[in-house]
């Protein structure tokens, strides 16, 4: 999987300290979600639970409520932050 991201996301990572591998993990186990014209993924407690089927890291409380904020057409990443009331807080439709 490649993931295009723009230079504010590498901005916001690393101000954030969210490393790479915590994207591809929230991009394949993360809850998809169109919404406010974006394309979310949440990584969310059932996302964890199944990520930690396959892949177990050190400290899973961390990832948890991790948050990529995407281009619904190029699903390029715009930015990304932690949040677990994410998900309540928008609007959502499921396609």
């Amino acid at each position: 999987m490649n993931i295009t991201i723009t230079k504010h996301a590498v901005q916001r990572m690393n101000q954030r300290h969210i490393p790479e591998k915590m994207i591809y993990a929230a991009r394949w186990f993360g809850q998809r979600v169109y919404a406010q014209n974006s394309l979310y993924f949440f990584l969310g407690k059932r996302a964890l639970k199944k990520m930690q089927k396959e892949f177990k890291p050190k400290n899973p409380e961390k990832w948890e409520g991790l948050t990529l904020v995407c281009d619904p057409k190029t699903e390029t990443l715009i930015t990304v932050f932690k949040n677990r009331k994410w998900l309540k807080k928008i609007r959502y439709m499921h396609t």
